[in-house]
């Protein structure tokens, strides 16, 4: 298993949201990753630019990624909820993954590493990056 976690970490604008996902997408692709943990629980108000831009521009692209296994931890906010679920369903035509929707990062991180001392290792090592980390968005491989 190749295990990617990323989390949003602040607001951004449109330049730096799209090199964000640029950045993940060339990780993803990159390293073969086969199951991704993203937590959008802090993501700030997405935009109509941005959503548009995720599915008519990064979507396509998106096919270069050997995902298989989604754990998206849903945003607090009912528009951003609304705005990943479309995007996931925008995704299902370019993507073939099993996506699960968690309400926190330990479960979505449980479902994906199947083991409570891998969770606990990951864990660890998210909060160590994260005290060294000062990015807008931060993502551990494995």
């Amino acid at each position: 298993m190749k295990l990617l976690r990323w989390q949003w970490r602040g607001p951004m604008q449109l330049p730096a949201f799209q090199l964000a996902f640029n950045q993940l997408l060339n990780h993803t692709a990159r390293y073969g990753i086969t199951h991704m943990l993203a937590d959008t629980s802090t993501m700030p108000p997405v935009g109509p630019r941005e959503q548009a831009w995720l599915s008519e521009e990064w979507l396509p692209r998106s096919r270069i990624m050997q995902l298989q296994h989604l754990a998206l931890v849903l945003p607090g906010s009912l528009h951003n909820q609304l705005v990943v679920e479309n995007v996931v369903n925008d995704g299902r035509f370019y993507l073939d993954v099993q996506v699960h929707f968690f309400s926190d990062d330990y479960s979505a991180l449980d479902w994906l590493a199947n083991g409570e001392a891998v969770v606990a290792a990951m864990e660890q090592e998210w909060h160590n990056g994260r005290a060294r980390s000062q990015s807008k968005v931060q993502f551990i491989g494995r």
